[in-house]
């Protein structure tokens, strides 16, 4: 409600004013360059079989303008509204809350508005990007040039070039306010133009335009945006500015909170980056409203000067890993350690992957095979300077990193590529992505011994993507634009797993398999699926995973221990869910549905302690392209939701999507967790490898009595 009258007196603020856009191109400021070319400030270089990474950094070139008073702060707000503007006016109550801050004139935002087709104030026009000066309450348009694309990197350095020259300052920030996707998809998506986003090394090339006018690094740059403080963004902006602020895990809906900015700059205006990244911080904490909220947002204010010795002991344990993964047991102990650190962005197979985990979690799962995990984990903890959690992150260390828990397609893969800070630890992921090819437990013919020379030039040089002082373009790999298209050719049935003996119903009625010693070493997880059969009998209906299976993971024996108890709405319709998050007390699942209409995912917690479930809200999950849904949308009486299920043909190879029956919210949504409907069911196990595929077994039916026990059928 609060931002809601922010917004309202930024309209009446806007119309006093006066504020048009301008009619005559021939006022803007300058045009868009080209598509990202490459360039960087930042040279990366390896040698073949040495656990050594030299880096370099190119510093800032301008001078500082004589007019530039101490402690003077201006901070770019590249303001990309996308849906978030145009379905929520959430850009429009962000700017709001600038006009509305005690500021002081020392303190001054630069705004440019974007990449919305509509925005919640009639005075922005969505085919102009405008620009505007936020300075002690008041706010002035001093520029408009024609929309482009906020998602080409030239249109961030177009805005950042104008912008250090025309409002320099002692202290300058950048912020970029949109959706975000992690290291892969990155930030800024423009609904206007397909969806295009700022992938990291646009990021990189834009800033690099920008340093040439610098004459020191920027104090900041900040990340309103889900899903970007990754350790390959503070690679990138450690060339650039002295910190990073930006979460792990996705932001509620509210995002920052911008009062706290201008207030803490105008009591504070000898303060540095440091400072403004624990105040804002707090106040992004401290004004999410929700408890289901808090508990999942993180935050970190990251010391871009500490990350160059946190790359180079992630190179030496990137090797140590790469090679004590040779190994298929000690890879088996590892990867299933690495499935079950903290990951952030969904990852599960209702709301989409973002393969983006928790750094300091992943180098601790490794830490028995890696004599440098401990190297790695102090520099992580030097470098990031301040971070916050909630409950349901505990053990954040303020710093993601790309990990393959399952890849959706070769472009992932080639954009990691370009990012990726260690030769070996690409090695470790290409291997991983490769799967059986190079499996050492294979249970084909396709076995091979990986090469890890596969980055190496002639000369045995690896380079991160960088461009020298001419322009020219060095080059991270010697493989071919299509060598990540293997990906695309995977089967989903794994070829890793195969059984000593089969699945099957023993006589007393339990559903259990064993694995051969090659497989087990191959082996992630086991989960089971269950389907219901339609009213119409001609569809089995995914109601999704259950983790309720026995393992003796010393045998290789799986069993079925699954008691007949599922989630149903109260009018008795059984939710498909899939587990979202597992911690030692409780579970999320995600329930696929239509919520008021449109495609979603309800995020239901379970407690262990007695079953009870409490619906957090629902979130829309990851795009096709990449982005991360900000904020979870909370259920409320009247809402009306339809159960959404994968179903399969009976008698036919036919796959389409099931619809349940509407159920319109009376009051507070309850979930149920009781047994299921007296019938018959089928039940599978899949059996996750450590490559991130997965095999399905045969069905079979289970019969579900009146009392609901539960009866495997032979």
């Amino acid at each position: 409600m609060v931002k809601r009258l922010f917004a309202l007196l930024l309209t009446v603020t806007l119309v006093a004013l006066g504020i048009t856009g301008c009619s005559d191109d021939e006022s803007e400021s300058g045009t868009s360059a080209s598509r990202a070319t490459g360039q960087s400030a930042t040279m990366i270089r390896a040698k073949q079989g040495t656990a050594t990474l030299e880096i370099e950094r190119a510093q800032p070139g301008g001078t500082r303008p004589a007019e530039v008073e101490d402690n003077t702060w201006t901070v770019f707000l590249y303001l990309c509204g996308s849906d978030l503007e145009s379905e929520q006016g959430s850009a429009t109550e962000d700017l709001a809350e600038l006009v509305g801050a005690a500021g002081s004139d020392q303190v001054q935002f630069v705004v440019q508005t974007g990449g919305a087709k509509s925005w919640n104030d009639n005075k922005m026009d969505p085919d102009r990007m405008q620009r505007f000066l936020v300075q002690d309450g008041s706010i002035q348009e001093v520029d408009s040039i024609a929309a482009q694309d906020m998602g080409e990197s030239g249109t961030l350095a177009d805005f950042l070039a104008w912008g250090v020259q025309n409002y320099p300052a002692d202290h300058m920030g950048v912020i970029l306010w949109n959706h975000g996707g992690g290291s892969i998809s990155g930030v800024c998506f423009d609904e206007r133009n397909d969806d295009d986003s700022l992938v990291l090394r646009e990021l990189d090339d834009a800033l690099a335009k920008t340093l040439p006018l610098m004459w020191k690094k920027l104090d900041f740059v900040g990340f309103d945006a889900c899903l970007m403080g990754t350790l390959e963004t503070a690679n990138v902006l450690a060339s650039y500015a002295d910190y990073l602020y930006g979460s792990e895990e996705m932001e509620p809906g509210t995002g920052w909170e911008y009062s706290s900015i201008i207030e803490h700059l105008a009591k504070h205006p000898k303060a540095g980056g440091a400072k403004l990244g624990r105040a804002i911080a707090d106040a992004y904490v401290g004004s999410i409203v929700e408890e289901e909220d808090r508990d999942i947002a993180t935050f970190s204010v990251v010391d871009l000067a500490k990350i160059d010795p946190l790359l180079q002991a992630f190179h030496r344990f990137s090797e140590e890993l790469y090679e004590a993964t040779e190994d298929a047991p000690t890879l088996a102990t590892v990867a299933r350690a690495m499935g079950e650190v903290d990951n952030y962005g969904g990852n599960n197979r209702a709301e989409g992957y973002t393969n983006m985990v928790d750094l300091g979690g992943l180098v601790t799962a490794a830490k028995d095979a890696t004599p440098s995990a401990n190297e790695v984990l102090k520099a992580l903890d030097a470098a990031v300077l301040y971070h916050v959690e909630g409950a349901s992150h505990s053990a954040a260390r303020g710093l993601s990193v790309y990990y393959p828990l399952q890849v959706e397609d070769a472009q992932e893969l080639a954009l990691f590529e370009q990012v990726c800070t260690s030769p070996y630890y690409l090695s470790f992921v290409d291997r991983q992505a490769h799967g059986a090819t190079y499996a050492g437990g294979s249970q084909d013919d396709e076995y091979e011994e990986y090469d890890d020379s596969t980055w190496f030039d002639g000369d045995g040089l690896w380079e991160w993507l960088w461009s020298d002082e001419d322009g020219e373009e060095g080059t991270q790999s010697a493989q071919d634009d299509d060598y990540w298209d293997y990906v695309d050719d995977h089967s989903d049935e794994s070829s890793v797993i195969a059984f000593e003996d089969e699945p099957q119903v023993d006589d007393e009625g339990i559903y259990w398999f064993s694995l051969t010693e090659e497989a087990l070493d191959n082996t992630a997880s086991v989960s089971a699926l269950v389907y219901m059969r339609s009213e119409d009998d001609a569809y089995d209906l995914s109601l999704g995973e259950t983790y309720d299976v026995n393992a003796d993971w010393d045998k290789g024996v799986f069993e079925d221990a699954f008691d007949g108890q599922w989630l149903s709405l109260p009018d008795g319709q059984n939710l498909c869910v899939y587990v979202a998050e597992s911690a030692d007390d409780y579970v999320v699942y995600a329930s696929p549905v239509m919520l008021n209409g449109k495609d979603t995912n309800l995020r239901i917690r379970q407690n262990d302690d007695d079953g009870s479930c409490v619906v957090e809200g629902a979130w829309d999950g990851i795009g096709e392209d990449g982005a991360s849904a900000r904020g979870i949308t909370k259920i409320v009486s009247g809402d009306k939701i339809v159960p959404l299920y994968d179903a399969y043909g009976v008698d036919s190879d036919e796959e389409t999507v099931y619809e349940g029956e509407t159920y319109v919210v009376k009051g507070k949504l309850f979930i149920d967790y009781g047994p299921l409907d007296k019938g018959t069911y089928t039940y599978g196990f899949c059996i996750d490898d450590v490559f991130g595929d997965y095999y399905l077994s045969d069905t079979v039916e289970f019969a579900v009595d009146k009392k609901g026990n539960v009866s495997f059928v032979s």
